[in-house]
């Protein structure tokens, strides 16, 4: 036997052979992650081009919010803020109006300084480069558990950086003609009393409810 050999004892590894190599740990979850949010970016611009470009504005967040008042044909006047961001393509398409334009959220206050937090859908008709003059329909909803229950529809279009809102009636199925709210359906669409308003693009902080913080629109 060779001098090396006869200095190994039973069960040691030759010096020469090393240790085995470490596998190396960790995986590409963040690289897989920020892949499919690119991927779903993508996307979501293919599908709504106009997303860069909301209300005369550049919006690279695919985000937009506005405040002002809507003020009905009854006398009431409602301050009003509505944020919403562009609806991410979902899983399959469910029909008709699956893939939503905007997602969001808003605010509406009566005339008696009562704040109601809403949800908000929102599906805009022939738009491509830009939003500036499409017509745009918003449904709002307060949340499953609310109590009471409100349910408005606005339609508008941006003229540049201006959002013109008007409900065509339905207002008058949840609030009385005084502002006060009744809930959804204590009251029946009524095309005679119209409210509409314009909201200017401004950020959660310029909203105020009833002009209770120094700021009315």
């Amino acid at each position: 036997m060779s001098g090396i050999s006869a200095n190994l004892q039973p069960g040691a590894t030759s010096p020469s052979s090393g240790a085995p190599p470490q596998k190396r740990r960790g995986c590409g979850c963040l690289g897989s992650i920020t892949g499919a949010v690119v991927i779903l970016i993508a996307v979501t611009l293919l599908i709504h081009p106009w997303a860069l470009h909301i209300g005369g504005r550049w919006t690279p967040a695919l985000t937009w919010h506005g405040t002002g008042t809507l003020h009905s044909t009854s006398g009431a006047n409602y301050p009003f803020f509505l944020e919403i961001w562009v609806g991410m393509p979902e899983g399959s398409r469910r029909g008709p109006g699956s893939i939503k334009d905007f997602e969001g959220t808003a605010k509406i206050c009566t005339p008696q300084g009562q704040s109601y937090p809403l949800t908000v859908t929102g599906y805009m008709k022939k738009a491509w480069l830009s939003t500036d003059g499409k017509q745009v329909t918003f449904y709002l909803r307060s949340a499953k558990d609310a109590a009471p229950k409100l349910s408005l529809t606005l339609l508008g279009k941006w003229n540049g950086g201006e959002l013109q809102l008007e409900d065509q009636g339905n207002f008058a199925m949840t609030f009385a003609p005084d502002g006060h709210v009744k809930g959804y359906l204590q009251g029946s669409n009524s095309p005679a009393e119209n409210t509409s308003g314009t909201l200017h693009y401004a950020t959660e902080s310029e909203f105020s409810c009833g002009g209770k913080n120094g700021t009315s629109f």
